[in-house]
């Protein structure tokens, strides 16, 4: 009798032969993002976005309610890589990027185009066109300014903190050319300036392509990751995470 009993006890922990596994860890963790419209922004004073949707997604999939907190893109990162479990979204998923994380996803794809004002006679078909105008206003940090640093950009004005003043800068005709999020994003933020999305004619020039994931710093457990994962694919396998991008922006 005892013997049956403890058995039981024991086998209830085995996956597949009783119960689901609990989460890796029930500690508190945080979770930040930054202003990047569609995907993750606050409007009206609400958090929403099709990043947003989905980590929310995850959170009851997973029985969590970790409040999801927004900082500036600069402070976000820096918070991602100086505190102990936290994790991020939406980070572009790069090889420079590769250790210095643990992810969970895709959660999406976009890429980052140089713009320029509707009738502009410049004609920027390459990299090198880019250089070659005056001016372009990019935010001050990043993926996108460490990346045109990267590639030999010398004519950036990197002073702007926010996207609406990287394409306020382009619009008043302070820069030729402007970069600093991806189509849909800049469409919205347009929008939300009272602009016309016709005013601003994307490049075909491309500078940042990939797959946008949540990025975890280092100290999660693998098992604690995986467990994210699965509960994302999941979410494939049910078409919700289709149902979640539907329609966005």
């Amino acid at each position: 009798m005892w013997l049956g009993a403890w058995l039981a006890l024991g086998l209830a922990g085995v996956p597949g032969l009783g119960m689901a596994l609990p989460l890796a860890s029930d500690s508190a963790m945080t979770l930040i993002t930054e202003e990047w419209p569609p995907y993750n922004y606050v409007e009206r004073g609400r958090l929403t976005g099709v990043s947003v949707k989905i980590v929310q997604a995850l959170q009851r999939e997973l029985g969590r309610r970790d409040p999801i907190q927004v900082y500036p893109s600069q402070r976000a990162k820096l918070i991602l890589e100086s505190r102990s479990r936290t994790m991020m979204f939406s980070m572009f998923r790069t090889p420079q990027r590769e250790t210095r994380y643990k992810w969970i996803g895709p959660i999406g794809r976009d890429a980052i185009y140089f713009y320029q004002r509707r009738g502009s006679p410049l004609l920027i078909r390459t990299l090198q066109d880019a250089k070659e105008v005056p001016v372009i206003a990019s935010r001050q940090a990043g993926l996108v300014f460490n990346t045109l640093i990267a590639l030999g950009f010398t004519n950036l004005d990197a002073t702007a903190y926010s996207s609406k003043q990287v394409y306020g800068k382009l619009l008043r005709g302070r820069a030729e050319l402007a970069i600093s999020d991806s189509p849909l994003g800049v469409r919205y933020l347009l929008t939300q300036m009272g602009v016309p999305v016709e005013a601003l004619q994307q490049t075909p020039v491309k500078v940042v392509e990939s797959d946008l994931y949540i990025a975890a710093s280092l100290d999660f457990p693998d098992v604690e990751i995986a467990q994210w994962q699965q509960a994302l694919d999941r979410l494939k396998a049910r078409g919700e995470l289709e149902r979640l991008t539907r329609g966005w922006p």
